[in-house]
């Protein structure tokens, strides 16, 4: 994305100091692909990740997991993004940590304090990949 933003500025730029009509267009031409580069490589991502928790939900591991820390990073229309961090406790072998971030609704933050056992999913080809079951995030739409 570098370069697309570099030649935009400098076609903008070029536009500015000469008289040249051409600099304009090729600016908007430059600037409407970058963007639509842009929105395809996010679109991209966002559809890897859906896939990785749909994975995780349908073929891994149903576990619980202990709360050990929350903090709160942003929000979206009032929910708390969350950054937990969890000791899973898988069926077999050693407890471990991860840290994921989760949007949670408002009404479900008495759930989710530190030292609370929740329900969370593990990818069956990453242990480090984990789902929190959904209602415990206060959504039951996924």
């Amino acid at each position: 994305m570098i370069l697309p933003g570099s030649a935009f500025w400098i076609l903008v730029i070029l536009a500015a100091t000469t008289e040249d009509n051409r600099y304009v267009a090729a600016a908007f031409a430059v600037g409407g692909l970058g963007l639509a580069l842009f929105v395809v490589l996010k679109v991209g991502q966002s559809r890897a990740k859906q896939a990785q928790v749909a994975r995780a939900v349908d073929a891994g591991t149903r576990t619980t997991a202990r709360i050990v820390s929350t903090r709160v990073r942003g929000s979206l229309n009032n929910d708390p993004y969350v950054v937990f961090t969890l000791e899973v406790n898988p069926e077999s072998g050693a407890r471990y940590q991860v840290e994921l971030t989760e949007l949670v609704s408002q009404l479900a933050i008495p759930r989710i304090q530190p030292d609370t056992v929740i329900d969370v999913h593990v990818h069956p080809d990453d242990p480090k990949f984990v789902v929190i079951d959904p209602v415990a995030l206060g959504r039951s739409d996924t």
